[in-house]
């Protein structure tokens, strides 16, 4: 059972989610701003983190940059997701350490071989 983190600002988003991954037998840690997301990442330590890059408190963004840079975080894969299809935000979210890109709405077996890929379960 893999531990996944999501973050978004929309409670709706984050609950389905968390419905889709407990389906698929793994645990979803929910968090709505990326402040929050660091005290998950600290304490919770998951095998996977998908944020958007909307966040009340910090873009996307600055969460995969802070993140990254962050021992005993850096080497968490992180999947970027937005609900704008456009080349030179996935190539931002690329660059700022992302491992992937996602544009939203995500499909659910997409979402199944995102986890697949990133944390072999």
């Amino acid at each position: 059972m893999a531990r996944i983190l999501f973050v978004d600002d929309d409670p709706l988003t984050l609950e389905t989610l968390k419905r889709s991954v407990e389906l698929f037998g793994h645990e979803a840690l929910l968090a709505s701003s990326g402040e929050q997301a660091q005290t998950l990442v600290a304490n919770q330590k998951p095998d996977l983190i998908l944020t958007d890059m909307m966040l009340p408190d910090m873009d996307g963004l600055s969460l995969v940059k802070s993140l990254k840079n962050t021992p005993g975080a850096a080497e968490i894969p992180i999947v970027v997701l937005s609900a704008s299809p456009e080349v030179d935000v996935s190539e931002i979210s690329l660059a700022a350490g992302a491992e992937e890109f996602l544009t939203k709405p995500v499909r659910l077996q997409t979402l199944q071989d995102v986890i697949q890929r990133y944390t072999g379960e």
